[in-house]
């Protein structure tokens, strides 16, 4: 008898660990959706923000030489681009967390009811897009950003001479 309880022990201490070791990947995980989030959001008002100055720029009515209008022209959909891919970014991430929820809150009424249900894991494809989008849209967010230096290089060069 004395053995089983032992052993009913160690399995206990092996469980609160296991429980532990998901406790810390789940908070893990969330720190991780937390800082995407908290990046995404950041890119989105820079790249409006780059836009935004660009455009006030403009409606000074300042003569921009022939060498900045293409690359000013690209930086454009460059970061109208990236702004696109960063909210799909970020209704990705939405929708594929509030599948995530409703699959638990489905397991937790079945719990109640003391029946089985089997909660799904979502499919790679929500991680590849939300990957996708997002490197996609960063690559964007930098192509756009360095046709903007260089344009306002291009144009302080021929304003300085």
């Amino acid at each position: 008898m004395k053995d089983l309880s032992t052993e009913q022990a160690n399995a206990l201490i092996q469980l609160d660990k296991l429980n532990q070791h998901i406790e810390k990947h789940n908070e893990s995980q969330r720190a991780i959706v937390q800082r995407s989030n908290d990046l995404v959001k950041m890119l989105l008002i820079t790249s409006g923000g780059a836009l935004a100055v660009c455009a006030n720029f403009f409606s000074a009515k300042v003569e921009i030489p022939i060498k900045a209008v293409m690359p000013i022209q690209s930086a454009w959909i460059s970061l109208a681009g990236a702004i696109t891919l960063f909210g799909l970014t970020l209704i990705l991430m939405l929708a594929r967390d509030s599948w995530i929820g409703k699959q638990h809150g489905s397991m937790f009424a079945a719990a109640k009811l003391n029946e089985l249900y089997e909660v799904r894991e979502p499919s790679p494809l929500w991680t590849r897009g939300i990957w996708t989008f997002g490197l996609v849209g960063f690559a964007s967010f930098v192509i756009g950003m360095g046709l903007f230096t260089y344009s306002a290089c291009v144009f302080l060069a021929s304003n300085v001479g």
